[in-house]
């Protein structure tokens, strides 16, 4: 755990009930105690716009949280159960999920809740691959169909690579259907699904990925140090920025309507150097990438 930084957390909670106790309460809920979570209310706490107070609780210890009267109140959510728990308690306080993936979202529904999700549109995804590679094509595993859109399109037609979709079923095994698609593409994009990439299933991904010296670039930082080549994740801090924009919008428009759920909006990159050098790629800077990633932004 980094104690320098839940320190400066305490610090700013402390100056929080001190100097903003005429503003609403902000009541952020955490699945579990991690310096992950701690960054990001950090990261919220510094870009609210508007006077608060913010309450921190951790979702075991929900059921003795006692609201005060008479107080404006938002929800803020980090992590699956801390959503759950509060769908329950918020009533019609307005309620704001992050943490949550595509997959863990569908999974949830949560209704009346405003949901940030941690994937990255698919047209950024597809984006990263080609300006990080030049590649002609990108295939995925998926469980379910591949559901493309203008942007997709857009972005493929543009910057002139194709999308391939490998669907795994019961008759279309993880490890054969993988070595297929190395075949017949240049890389591989690893987006969030649990059902294919978790503990039991990674190394063996990365190192199939390795042995056909075709690179694997994954919505984890986490499976860059394991292996893949890159990349492109919403961080904790991230994460924050995107809440305290969100928050903000609504508390000077709240009657302004706002989609259930948005995909990330800010995102910071991973690179294996040892990787690149592996499969002898050059890559461009991370200057040079954000560039011509924001223009093909919508």
């Amino acid at each position: 755990m980094n104690y320098w930084r839940q320190g400066l957390l305490i610090v700013l909670l402390a100056v929080s009930f001190a100097g903003r106790a005429s503003g609403p309460d902000i009541i952020i809920v955490k699945s579990s105690e991690n310096s992950y979570f701690n960054e990001t209310i950090e990261t919220l706490i510094n870009h609210v716009d508007r006077e608060a107070r913010f309450r921190v609780v951790e979702v075991h210890a929900l059921d003795a949280f006692a609201a005060e009267p008479g107080h404006e109140q938002y929800f803020v959510a980090l992590g699956f159960a801390a959503a759950q728990a509060v769908g329950r308690i918020a009533g019609d306080a307005p309620a704001f999920n992050a943490y949550l993936t595509r997959e863990q979202y569908r999974l949830m529904q949560p209704i009346g809740q405003q949901s940030i999700l941690l994937d990255q549109p698919l047209y950024r995804y597809l984006a990263f691959c080609k300006l990080l590679l030049d590649v002609d094509s990108v295939g995925m595993l998926t469980t379910e169909p591949i559901e493309t859109g203008a942007a997709e399109t857009r972005v493929l037609e543009e910057l002139n690579f194709s999308l391939n979709g490998y669907r795994i079923d019961s008759h279309h095994k993880l490890l054969p259907l993988l070595r297929q698609l190395l075949q017949q593409n240049d890389a591989l994009l690893m987006l969030p699904q649990n059902e294919i990439y978790n503990r039991d299933t990674l190394k063996g991904v990365l190192l199939t990925s390795y042995r056909f010296r075709k690179p694997a670039i994954s919505y984890s930082p986490a499976h860059v140090k394991a292996g893949a080549l890159a990349s492109i994740y919403s961080s904790p801090a991230d994460i924050g920025r995107h809440l305290a924009l969100v928050i903000n919008r609504r508390l000077q428009h709240p009657q302004a309507p706002a989609p259930a759920y948005e995909y990330a909006r800010f995102y910071s990159f991973a690179t294996n150097i040892r990787v690149a050098h592996a499969l002898n790629l050059k890559l461009p800077t991370e200057l040079e990438l954000r560039s011509r990633l924001e223009r093909i932004e919508p």
